[in-house]
């Protein structure tokens, strides 16, 4: 196996700065709008950066750049250096609520925008008003390289906390069956709740979640005779159509005040699910992403109290 030695009197830190803003944005045009050049400039950089490297880098594909494995491998230490280097020139970067006027961006399903997204955003507006909100679907996260690029944060329940990032819990919590306004007051029997027709909501398109888990261990299955990919939907149809949908309580308890439906209690032991945040390391010392964790926890302590 040959190995490419690379004269560093040959590199440019310039050239270094337009390749991480390639690998970030996936894009010649966006690297160079983030840069504030030209994308001839950017195209050039380039081509002065392969031929140091001796590897293409990036390659084009249907919706923009894919970099090559030596640039995947570069693109963590890259990351590295120009902390360091936007250290060493301006030292300590700083993070004024008052008058940022920065995006941050927030990666989670609609049950974590319906439960916290209103309380996050009268926070934001007292305390960063100039500040914005994005929120961004799970597919979003799920297709790019998510928050080791361009996300702040992911709100969720992820099954394991990816290499590279750190989680903290936010709450936890438990089930409850939604069902429709007039149907029978009588508490679920585990036999009615398996023979009733239920709606479930898939995530990222999973196959099953926890409650199918559950069912499975006592040899069990729901009747799912609909599927759908968003939460906020499901009142909506238990309403109409009388399924069973079984849902977080916390989201579950919001939507019953809108809806003519109730909650019972499910007929076995679901346990609870913790809801939490993710974030990369590259922001983890970021002053202004820790001051949208803080935001993030006071919103999810506040939307407690309502609730209990």
């Amino acid at each position: 196996m040959s190995i490419t030695i690379v004269n560093i009197e040959r590199i440019d830190l310039n050239l270094l700065h337009v390749l991480h803003a390639v690998l970030l944005e996936k894009s010649a045009t966006r690297a160079a709008k983030r840069l504030h050049v030209t994308q001839s400039a950017v195209s050039n950089a380039l081509s002065r950066l392969r031929q140091a490297f001796g590897d293409p880098l990036v390659v084009r594909n249907a919706r923009g750049l894919s970099p090559t494995p030596r640039a995947l491998a570069l693109q963590p230490e890259l990351e590295q250096l120009m902390r360091s280097l936007r250290s060493l020139v301006s030292g300590p970067e700083r993070f004024e609520p008052a008058t940022s006027t920065r995006e941050f961006t927030l990666a989670c399903a609609d049950y974590c925008t319906a439960i916290l997204g209103a309380q996050l955003v009268e926070l934001l507006g007292r305390r960063a008003p100039s500040a914005r909100l994005r929120f961004l679907p799970l597919e979003q996260l799920a297709e790019g390289d998510g928050l080791a690029s361009n996300i702040d944060l992911h709100l969720g329940m992820p099954p394991r906390v990816p290499s590279g990032c750190h989680s903290a819990a936010l709450f936890d919590d438990s089930f409850a069956c939604m069902v429709a306004k007039g149907s029978s007051s009588r508490r679920f029997r585990l036999a009615d709740y398996v023979r009733a027709q239920h709606v479930r909501v898939s995530v990222l398109n999973s196959a099953g979640d926890a409650i199918d888990r559950v069912l499975a261990e006592r040899q069990l299955a729901r009747n799912v005779v609909l599927t759908v990919p968003h939460f906020s939907v499901v009142p909506w149809i238990v309403e109409r159509t009388g399924y069973v949908a079984t849902l977080s309580r916390r989201l579950a308890e919001t939507q019953a005040r809108r809806f003519d439906v109730v909650l019972r209690e499910p007929p076995l032991p679901l346990g609870k699910r913790a809801t939490r945040m993710l974030w990369h390391e590259r922001t983890d010392a970021d002053p202004g992403a820790r001051f949208l964790r803080q935001l993030v926890r006071e919103a999810a302590a506040e939307q407690a109290r309502v609730a209990g």
